[in-house]
């Protein structure tokens, strides 16, 4: 008994060590070599104007979270499955499966989850521009910046 449950466990741990890498990278110092194409970015001087920390969510809603849902649906009905036994095993296996998909659904929601600011800045010509990006570059309100922004992905902000 005790040799399954250190099995049942290394799965779960296992496939928990998995979805941690479900956060997009939206930091200001990496690129994806998708975007890389020869085409060049344009580059704006700016001003910060605003700034404020953000939370960016992936899967609002529980159905965008199916892996976490099936890997906690397996792992709450194997261990709902070494409680009881006949129809109670039976009724144990279903409500485990049931709490682990729902528990699996919510950590992965929280696993794609990443704080970020919120950019405002001001061009030379007087036009407004708002970006969202990662916490390893923090800029003040006031500080003079470049906004670069990418044909082919996202736009970024970096000091001046």
């Amino acid at each position: 008994m005790m040799k399954k449950i250190i099995v049942y466990s290394s799965i779960i741990y296992c496939s928990l060590f998995l979805l941690s890498g479900c956060a997009r990278n939206i930091s200001s110092n990496s690129y994806d070599a998708r975007t890389l194409n020869g085409t060049p970015s344009n580059s704006y001087p700016c001003k910060v104007v605003s700034v404020r920390k953000v939370l960016v969510e992936e899967g609002d809603y529980l159905e965008d979270n199916k892996t976490g849902a099936l890997i906690g649906g397996i792992a709450g009905g194997i261990a709902g499955n070494m409680i009881g036994q006949g129809k109670g095993r039976v009724l144990a296996t279903g409500i485990g499966a049931l709490a682990g998909a729902a528990g699996g659904a919510y950590a992965e929601k929280n696993l794609k989850s990443q704080e970020a600011f919120e950019y405002i800045v001001e061009l030379k010509d007087g036009r407004m521009k708002t970006i969202v990006q990662g916490t390893d570059t923090i800029l003040a309100p006031g500080q003079e910046a470049i906004l670069i922004e990418s044909n082919k992905g996202r736009s970024r902000l970096v000091a001046r």
